[in-house]
């Protein structure tokens, strides 16, 4: 019995080698599947995915001072100043005070320093423009209040050469002069033209040139036989103007019982207002016989013919009243030269017209 289990042992050996061999190659070939696979995984992967770029630590040098410029200190912009606002007739407040304050510094205005942005204050900006070489429009603009606050700014000149420039002086409405305009080279006219006429008052002046002017024409006037003449009135200021304005209002109220505006309206059909007389200039005369209505005299005629022959215009005729605004005035002449007067003959042109016209040209 024994030595049948010895030899059932030995009988088994065999079997269980063989056993393992193929446990032992499945396992190997399960595993060698699985690696293959996973091979064939990463090579897809890598075919897609691009390779990292390597990091390079950038290494950090401290430049030597003495050989390195330093950048510049780069300079800030001032911040703009605020654009002056457009100042003009009708506006109030500061900046009409401020404005004001500065036209009375240089000579141009004499009135209230009231932030009203009134008529004075309107003829004050025109002088200042036009002798600042400026569009005389009288609206304190960004350029023209740029001039006006600078170092530049021209002062105004005393009194004023009337005659100046190639185009005749105009005052209206719509150009009037500044408070305490005045006219240079003025005269009494009775020390020129002597007792070549009578005059409303002994201290009627005018500018020398005008003046001079006048006593020429009417010299010839006399000789030729056209007599008595009648100074009734010359150079104006502005005050005296005033005083002629409100008096006539004044009476427009009080005998025709008109309302204040109704009788500056009727005022100023044959009174111009305070700064917008030609009186200003001292250009301008006023005529008359005595005791006669001069449109009815042959002084009158004569005048009207041959005035421009002496450089004087009829200023305001009625044709033309409804561009200058005045009626018919036939005693009032105006000396502009005759080079200018004849010219305004030939074209029938009243002076608004006549100033345009050279204007354009």
């Amino acid at each position: 019995m024994p030595q049948n289990r010895a030899y059932k042992r030995r009988n088994r050996s065999p079997y269980l080698f063989i056993l393992l061999v193929v446990l032992l190659l499945t396992a190997a070939l399960v595993v060698g599947a699985r690696a293959m696979n996973t091979w064939k995984v990463y090579e897809a992967e890598a075919a897609v995915t691009p390779a990292p770029t390597p990091t390079v630590t950038p290494i950090s040098v401290t430049p030597d001072p003495a050989r390195v410029t330093p950048a510049p200190t780069p300079v800030p912009t001032p911040a703009p100043s605020p654009t002056p606002g457009l100042l003009s007739s009708g506006a109030q407040g500061e900046a009409v005070k401020q404005l004001q304050t500065r036209l009375q510094e240089l000579g141009y205005y004499s009135g209230k320093i009231d932030g009203d942005y009134g008529s004075g204050t309107k003829s004050a900006v025109q002088m200042f423009q036009k002798i600042n070489g400026l569009d005389a429009d009288g609206i304190a603009g960004q350029k023209t209040q740029a001039v006006l606050y600078s170092d530049a700014a021209l002062p105004a000149p005393g009194p004023v050469d009337t005659l100046e420039g190639d185009i005749p002086l105009l005052v209206n409405a719509s150009h009037p002069l500044p408070d305490g305009f005045e006219p240079a080279d003025l005269v009494k006219v009775k020390d020129i033209a002597g007792s070549l006429m009578t005059y409303e008052t002994n201290s009627i002046q005018a500018v020398r040139e005008a003046a001079e002017a006048l006593t020429r024409m009417l010299q010839d006037a006399v000789n030729d036989g056209y007599k008595p003449w009648k100074l009734r009135e010359a150079y104006r200021t502005i005050a005296d103007q005033q005083r002629i304005f409100n008096n006539r209002v004044n009476g427009y109220m009080n005998e025709n019982n008109l309302t204040r505006s109704q009788a500056i309206a009727r005022t100023r059909q044959s009174v111009a207002d305070p700064g917008c007389s030609e009186h200003h200039t001292g250009l301008a005369f006023d005529l008359n016989v005595t005791g006669e209505t001069f449109s009815d005299t042959a002084q009158y005629l004569w005048l009207k013919q041959h005035c421009w022959d002496y450089g004087f215009i009829m200023r305001y005729t009625d044709e033309k009243s409804d561009i200058t605004g005045i009626t018919g005035e036939e005693w009032h002449v105006r000396y502009v030269g005759v080079e200018h007067s004849t010219k305004m003959r030939d074209m029938d042109y009243c002076l608004e017209e006549y100033v345009a016209w050279l204007e354009n040209q």
